[in-house]
C-alpha cells in the first residue's frame, strides 16, 4: 500500500476531521467554520475510511473484480477531498451520479484501444472539472486520449499501440542560485534546480527558444505563481526553486512523479487530461467492463489472449501507487495552511 495512507489515517477519526475541516473553511472565509466542519466531519473520515478499505481489499483482489474496487476508492479520494473545499457538498442527488457514460452493449469484435468515455453535463465528473478549471471540456474522451495523457503508463501504451508519445523525460539537477541577490531573497536560501530540454525537430520542442518561452506561459493557469527563470534567456534550459518544482504538476505541460520530471511535447492545440480525470474516467470504463461485459473480461482475465491484458493491468498497479500521492499533493497545495503543526507539516517530496 501507498505510504500516504498513514497519513490520511489522520483524517479518519471525528476530533481530527472535524479540526482540520474547521480550518480549511475558516482558511477560505466561510462563515461558522467550525459549524459547517461539525456536520460535514462524519461524512469525511468515512469517505477516507472506506477509501482505504477499497484499496486495500483491491490490492489482494482477483483482476476480475480489481477495477470495480479501485474506482469506488478513486471516487471516495476525490470525495474526501472535495469536501475540504466545498462545505455544501453534496448540494442535490445529481452530483453523486458518476457524470460520465460509455456505451454498455460493445461490438462482437470489441476493442479496447477504440473505445470512448462520454463526460455529461450534470454529476460528479462536471463538479471536478469546474472545481479543476477543466475547460474546455470535450463531449468524448477516447482510450487514446486516458492513456497518453498519463506519462508513467504512455511508454507501454506507446509500445502495444504503436502510437507516438508525447511525454518526454527530463533531466534536471540542483544548482546553485542564479544570482546572489537571488539567493538572499529566497526563505530559508532554498536550492535551486536546473531543468534542460532535450533537441528535438517535432513538437514544441522544435519552437525556436522565445516561441518555446511564450508557449509555455501562455498556458499556465493564471493562479499558478512560479518562480521560472530561462538561462541566458536565449536557450531551452529553466532555472527554478524548489518550492516551484512541486507545483510544476499544476501546469498542464509539466508532470512530476517519484522526483521524475515529465515534458508533454505536442501540438499547441493538443493538451493532456490532468491526472486526476484520465484515471478516474479510465477506471469508469474498465469497471463498466467488469460489470456488463463479462464474456470480453473474462476472455482477457482468464485466457491470457489478449495484449490489452498487459497494458489494463500496468495501469491499474499505477493507479494504486500513485493516486493517493497525487490526492495528498492537492491538499497540501490548497489547504497548506491547515497542515501547520500537524503530523503533516512536512514535505517529503
Amino acid at each position: 500500500m501507498n505510504s500516504e495512507w498513514n497519513l490520511f489515517r489522520y483524517f479518519e477519526t471525528e476530533p481530527t476531521a472535524r479540526k482540520y475541516l474547521t480550518a480549511c473553511y475558516d482558511g477560505m472565509g466561510f462563515e461558522h467554520a467550525e459549524r459547517l466542519a461539525f456536520h460535514q466531519s462524519s461524512r469525511f473520515l468515512f469517505l477516507w475510511k472506506q477509501a482505504r478499505q477499497y484499496y486495500t481489499t483491491a490490492a489482494k483482489a482477483d483482476l476480475s473484480i480489481q477495477p470495480l474496487l479501485l474506482f469506488y476508492g478513486c471516487s471516495h479520494l476525490l470525495k474526501g477531498m472535495l469536501l475540504t473545499r466545498d462545505p455544501s457538498y453534496p448540494q442535490n442527488s445529481r452530483v453523486l451520479q458518476h457524470g460520465v457514460t460509455t456505451r454498455k452493449l460493445k461490438r462482437n469484435t470489441y476493442l479496447l484501444l477504440e473505445d470512448e468515455v462520454r463526460p455529461q453535463k450534470e454529476g460528479f465528473f462536471a463538479l471536478l472539472a469546474q472545481l479543476f478549471h477543466l475547460s474546455p471540456m470535450q463531449d468524448r474522451y477516447s482510450v487514446h486520449d486516458l492513456f497518453s495523457s498519463m506519462p508513467v503508463v504512455s511508454d507501454a501504451y506507446s509500445t502495444l499501440s504503436e502510437q507516438p508519445k508525447h511525454w518526454l523525460q527530463l533531466d534536471w539537477h540542483e544548482c546553485e542560485p542564479p544570482s546572489k541577490q537571488a539567493s538572499n531573497q529566497s526563505s530559508n536560501r532554498q536550492q535551486w534546480l536546473h531543468v534542460a530540454f532535450p533537441e528535438i525537430t517535432d513538437g514544441s520542442l522544435a519552437y525556436s527558444p522565445q516561441t518555446f518561452i511564450q508557449y509555455i506561459n501562455r498556458v499556465s493557469p493564471g493562479d499558478l505563481q512560479l518562480e521560472l527563470r530561462w538561462q541566458d534567456g536565449n536557450s531551452k534550459q529553466l532555472l527554478l526553486p524548489r518550492s516551484s518544482f512541486l507545483q510544476l504538476d499544476r501546469h498542464p505541460l509539466f508532470r512530476s512523479h517519484k522526483h521524475r520530471l515529465f515534458f508533454w511535447n505536442s501540438s499547441p492545440d493538443s493538451l493532456p487530461l490532468p491526472d486526476w480525470a484520465s484515471h478516474y474516467l479510465l477506471l469508469y470504463l474498465l469497471s463498466m467492463l467488469c460489470r456488463y461485459e463479462t464474456e470480453w473480461w473474462g476472455e482477457l482475465v482468464l485466457s491470457h489472449g489478449l495484449a490489452e491484458r498487459f497494458l489494463i493491468e500496468f495501469f491499474l498497479e499505477h493507479h494504486q501507487s500513485a493516486y493517493p500521492t497525487f490526492i495528498m499533493k492537492q491538499i497540501r497545495q490548497n489547504n497548506s495552511s491547515s497542515w501547520q503543526g500537524s503530523a503533516f507539516d512536512n514535505d517529503d517530496e
